[in-house]
C-alpha cells in the first residue's frame, strides 16, 4: 500500500514549499505499516466520497488530499479541516503522525 498526502491552506502555507509526502507502507516498521492498513480498513476509506467536508471562504482552511494505492485501487479524498467522522480522523491523525516521523533523521545521525 502506498500513501500520498498533500497539504494546502492553513496558517503559514507556502504553496512553493509544499510537496506532497509519500509513506510506503512495505518500508515501514510493521506495527506502524499494520496500524495504517487498519486505520484505511476502520475508516472505509475506498468508499469515501471525492471531498469530505465543506469549503469556507478564506484562505486559512487546512485541507489535505490522501491518495491511497492498494491492490490495484486507487482512491483520493480530499479532507477538510476540521474532519468530524472519527474514523477518518484517526486515520489522519496517524498518516500526520508517521509523515513527521519519517520526516526526521535517525537518531544520531549527523
Amino acid at each position: 500500500m502506498r500513501i500520498e498526502i498533500k497539504r494546502e491552506g492553513g496558517l503559514a502555507f507556502i504553496p512553493g514549499l509544499n510537496k506532497p509526502r509519500l509513506l510506503d507502507l512495505a518500508a515501514l516498521p510493521p506495527a506502524q505499516a499494520d496500524a495504517i492498513a487498519r486505520s484505511v480498513h476502520a475508516a472505509s476509506f475506498f468508499e469515501q466520497p471525492g471531498r469530505v467536508g465543506t469549503l469556507t471562504k478564506g484562505a486559512d482552511q487546512t485541507r489535505y488530499t490522501v491518495t491511497i494505492e492498494d491492490g490495484g485501487r486507487r482512491h483520493s479524498v480530499q479532507l477538510v479541516e476540521p474532519v468530524q467522522e472519527p474514523n477518518l480522523r484517526a486515520l489522519l491523525d496517524l498518516l500526520k503522525q508517521v509523515e513527521r516521523t519519517a520526516a526526521r533523521p535517525p537518531a544520531g545521525a549527523p
